[in-house]
């Protein structure tokens, strides 16, 4: 019995679909495979530009947010940005509150670098990042601090509680004036840190968010270099709550559009996938559909050359 051309079609398609399926899975794993080296890429430029490994820190807490309200804004450090940290190996490699009031740097919505340090210098727990808002060179004598950024900065902008002291000779209480969104005005007990023991040269540092300087919770000394992992330089906002969401370590409530943002970014990052090799398919049959009509109207017009076909004779 002869097999039949609907038969003979079947056990054709029947063997091209192991190769169909082979060729599929290539494509998946090629994909897979760019996927994996684009995030191998960035991961080598993200610790080129910052020196460090990692490279990024997911903040915890609304420390250094802006605003009562609990809601984040681009361009500021809120609960859950994953945060980019470039080392430094030197004082001078940090610009303070106090140096921006002379120079106009500025990073993250105020005046002065954002720092990121281990409390106290032990690597337990999680580093802090707060703004990095003056250096203390502790004085040979002992006795007093100075600080040549205050030389430079606006007399308007700070003040000490004794007549008597200087940029370069400090010893009672400075006040720093209109700090961070609340332009509120800080106070630093230098005759604290020249009371707790060994002057030691440092920064002085404050969460955006936060009344009062480190040193106040946490004790007086100046924060020194060797703490420092490094300072902020650019953020990913939002997608730190996931990591925070999975270990359980979310120091604050997360803001609301921070979620929101969040989830919407992801639904663009999955879609948008999907809807580029949609757009992308739907071309190639265009493109197929027009080739196939131009081939049949090229094999549909007469040939060059061809001899005329015959017409019929009258009887």
């Amino acid at each position: 019995m002869a097999l039949s051309l609907s038969g003979v079609e079947t056990e054709e398609s029947k063997a091209s679909k192991p190769k169909k399926q082979r060729g599929q899975v290539a494509l998946f794993l090629r994909d897979v495979g760019i996927a994996l080296l684009l995030v191998v890429l960035v991961l080598v430029a993200m610790f080129a530009y910052t020196g460090l490994w990692p490279p990024i820190v997911v903040v915890e807490s609304n420390s250094m947010m802006h605003g009562t309200d609990n809601l984040s804004h681009i361009g500021t450090i809120d609960t859950g940005d994953l945060v980019l940290v470039r080392k430094v190996t030197k004082p001078s490699d940090i610009s303070t509150f106090v140096d921006g009031l002379s120079s106009g740097h500025r990073t993250y919505g105020d005046f002065g670098d954002v720092v990121i340090y281990w409390k106290g210098g032990s690597h337990v727990g999680t580093p802090i990042i707060h703004r990095a808002l003056i250096y203390l060179q502790a004085n040979p004598d002992g006795t007093s601090y100075s600080s040549a950024s205050l030389r430079t900065a606006p007399t308007s902008e700070w003040a000490v509680t004794n007549p008597s002291d200087s940029w370069d000779h400090l010893t009672s209480t400075l006040i720093i004036k209109n700090i961070s969104f609340d332009r509120i005005s800080v106070s630093i007990d230098i005759g604290g840190l020249i009371q707790g023991g060994t002057l030691s040269s440092g920064f002085i540092t404050k969460g955006d968010h936060n009344q009062l300087t480190d040193q106040v919770y946490w004790g007086p000394t100046p924060i020194d270099i060797s703490w420092i992992v490094g300072k902020a330089r650019g953020e990913i906002p939002w997608f730190g709550l996931l990591k925070l969401w999975s270990t359980h370590t979310l120091g604050s409530p997360a803001p609301s559009n921070s979620k929101t943002d969040m989830w919407i970014a992801l639904g663009l990052i999955v879609v948008s996938p999907l809807a580029i090799d949609f757009g992308l398919s739907i071309r190639e049959k265009r493109i197929a559909a027009a080739r196939k009509a131009e081939l049949q109207k090229k094999s549909d017009a007469p040939q060059e050359g061809a001899p005329p076909e015959e017409q019929p004779k009258a009887p």
